[in-house]
């Protein structure tokens, strides 16, 4: 095969990215750690392909995060750790989490195992080592999203997930125009913490100020995105005031 049809071709279930993975794994097994040269080196002995296309198998492996130098896993090891499993699933179904959250909430679900807030960092980067999260900054906190969700998408989760914000959010759907004045009436909380968070979200191009400045108005461009998600938000929860009452009914 050619080396231009061999580039083209490249899938990674391709029959030689397979074989390129799978010494890959031996290489991390004798050594501990993926050391790309040597991949190559073993890997062309064994593999009857040209230079330039086993370096193009290789580079594709890194460019996915199918392996990562220096590493002890492949990409599709990462999950087998039980509590990392446990943390992306957590991550995929909790949109917007911050850590916090997380480290309350996958400390709960392994009695305590899980150990120290370092150990859950490691777990965390090497999610994102490998692709399978990413990490995004909203003001004072870092949020988790699975790699492939929008950042927009995991901002909007993340503020949703807060009351007062959700709050806010509702009224100027409903009411389409609100002043600050009128925002902080309806929502019922401190003026500063209400204020605090309308510019937060005039900052995250959630909500606008009016052509004079003195009424809020939803981002139209936005507003399908809200909409969706709190309804999410809403099935969600009646799924598991359900369960729970279902398990209530077993005791």
């Amino acid at each position: 095969m050619s080396n231009i049809n061999l580039a083209l071709s490249l899938t990674l279930n391709h029959p030689s990215v397979q074989s390129v993975i799978e010494i890959a794994k031996e290489v991390i097994n004798n050594k501990n750690v993926l050391d790309t040269e040597f991949l190559y080196t073993l890997a062309k002995k064994r593999l009857k392909l040209p230079r330039k296309g086993l370096l193009s198998i290789i580079q594709l492996l890194i460019n996915k995060k199918v392996l990562v130098e220096g590493s002890k896993y492949t990409r599709d090891e990462v999950l087998n750790n039980k509590y990392r499993f446990n943390l992306y699933r957590f991550l995929t179904s909790y949109l917007g989490a911050h850590f916090s959250t997380i480290r309350k909430q996958i400390i709960a679900d392994s009695s305590g195992n899980l150990g120290s807030s370092g150990q859950l960092i490691w777990h965390l980067e090497m999610l994102i080592k490998f692709n399978y999260i990413k990490k995004i900054k909203v003001k004072n906190y870092t949020v988790f999203l699975p790699y492939e969700i929008d950042d927009e998408i995991g901002l909007l989760h993340f503020v949703l997930r807060d009351e007062i914000y959700l709050k806010i959010i509702q009224l100027l759907i409903i009411n389409e125009k609100l002043k600050k004045s009128e925002v902080h009436k309806l929502v019922n909380e401190k003026r500063e913490t209400v204020y605090y968070r309308i510019n937060n979200l005039i900052e995250f191009n959630i909500i606008k100020l009016s052509g004079d400045n003195n009424s809020l108005i939803l981002n139209s461009r936005k507003k399908d995105d809200i909409i969706s998600i709190i309804k999410t938000f809403s099935q969600n929860k009646s799924q598991t005031k359900k369960l729970n009452f279902n398990n209530e009914k077993r005791g």
